[in-house]
């Protein structure tokens, strides 16, 4: 799509149905399809010049693989369903999780959480998007608001007219600032090292958390074009600037050779010259609205989250199912109607992804932000205290289980 006159703004179809998507990540690739589903002429608008996925791979939960499911995405054939277990670095089991495992056949998977390549999930949105709704090397600058739509802005001076605007643009979202002003990024004081490789053999049936004194080692089995494989992560303790090793495959190596079994088998099997990167974690304060007249956010524009969450990529999906729920077979050109669907969208997933974000930062606290001298004392109440397993449940496991039972029932 390009504008031959920059001076005049293209509709971006009927008036009422016409949503534009700023970003196309994963979470704004599944609102595109979503809200195409639900009857709206969308447009998903990349800054990039060519669609591609950034990092390597990610954890879905059920409710991520049924709405995918629902939505048409194929996914059976890229990921591995997994129980997940908390255990010590020596292999001993601290906390099981608590599953509903009737829950889980009714959902279609073995497990609750999944490992998966993002760029195989980013292909498969793709394909199951129209052909042109994706619209690449726009880069969004701002919008403005009147009386009968929303006019957006790109940088390169191409102008659209839509009835509504979806912040789908990532921690930096330019859309959130213009929406509810600037909000300065917060360094969480963890880094993550993410690395994948191809491997056979045990454990292909458990997502697994390990921590020692200092450090976590997280692994989950994923299928990757056909093959069996295991994507890995290494949290540590760090400065907001600290410098990256010139090593890294040595710096991991040093920090979690007393781990057991199989993840000096999971480091070995991985080619760390290109299946290893670092991610210095960071989030803003949780919002306690997302939506404001023809303009609303998803994804890590609304919630960034730590990796204790294993969550961002799920609640961006699941943000998009329930904003195309909720907006189907409204007129969007209506404002009450749109300010309607928009309310309830803001009620189902605001104060939702507040706790769970709120409950995984408690988590990177009580594993890496306690002194060095407590460590120890830290350690022994994981070890012999059942609180450990009841907080999960509570922080994590209750409250989204009872959110995938909402989705099934919705049939949507």
């Amino acid at each position: 799509m390009s504008a031959s006159n920059l001076d005049t703004p293209i509709s971006l179809g009927t008036k009422g149905k016409r949503v534009a998507v700023i970003g196309a990540g994963p979470g704004g690739l599944a609102a595109g399809v979503a809200l195409h589903k639900a009857g709206f002429d969308v447009k998903v608008f990349e800054r990039h010049p060519e669609l591609r996925p950034l990092g390597g791979a990610i954890i879905l939960n059920a409710t991520g693989i049924v709405i995918l499911r629902n939505l048409g995405v194929q996914v059976d054939d890229i990921f591995a369903a997994g129980l997940p277990e908390f255990r010590r670095y020596d292999g001993r089991v601290r906390v099981n999780f608590d599953i509903d495992m009737e829950l889980m056949q009714q959902a279609g998977v073995s497990g609750w959480q999944s490992g998966m390549m993002r760029s195989e999930l980013y292909e498969r949105l793709l394909a199951a998007a129209p052909a042109d709704m994706v619209v690449a090397n726009h880069e969004f600058s701002h919008y403005s608001e009147h009386e009968a739509g929303v006019r957006l802005h790109f940088t390169q001076g191409q102008s659209y007219e839509a009835d509504l605007v979806i912040g789908a643009d990532g921690l930096e979202s330019k859309v959130r600032e213009q929406l509810w002003g600037p909000s300065a990024l917060k360094h969480l004081g963890i880094a993550v090292w993410l690395g994948w490789c191809e491997l056979q053999g045990p454990e292909r049936k458990k997502i697994v958390i390990q921590h020692n004194h200092a450090y976590q080692m997280g692994y989950a089995p994923l299928r990757y074009k056909g093959k069996d494989c295991f994507e890995w992560w290494f949290v540590e303790k760090c400065t907001e600037h600290q410098a990256e090793s010139a090593d890294p495959a040595r710096y991991v190596r040093e920090r979690i050779s007393d781990f057991a079994y199989p993840v000096p088998q999971i480091l070995e099997a991985t080619d760390t010259s290109h299946n290893l990167f670092r991610w210095v974690v960071k989030y803003r304060k949780p919002l306690k609205q997302w939506s404001k007249g023809r303009v609303s956010i998803l994804g890590d524009a609304a919630h960034p989250t730590s990796p204790y969450a294993a969550y961002g990529a799920g609640m961006a999906i699941e943000d998009a199912h329930f904003l195309a729920s909720y907006l189907k077979g409204r007129d969007l050109s209506d404002p009450n109607a749109l300010q309607a669907g928009l309310q309830r969208y803001d009620d189902q997933r605001v104060d939702y992804t507040n706790q769970t974000t709120a409950f995984a930062r408690f988590l990177g606290r009580l594993y890496h932000g306690v002194p060095a001298p407590f460590n120890h004392l830290r350690d022994l109440f994981l070890d012999h205290s059942g609180l450990p397993a009841k907080m999960i449940s509570k922080g994590v496991t209750r409250e989204a289980q009872a959110l995938l039972r909402a989705v099934l029932s919705s049939g949507d």
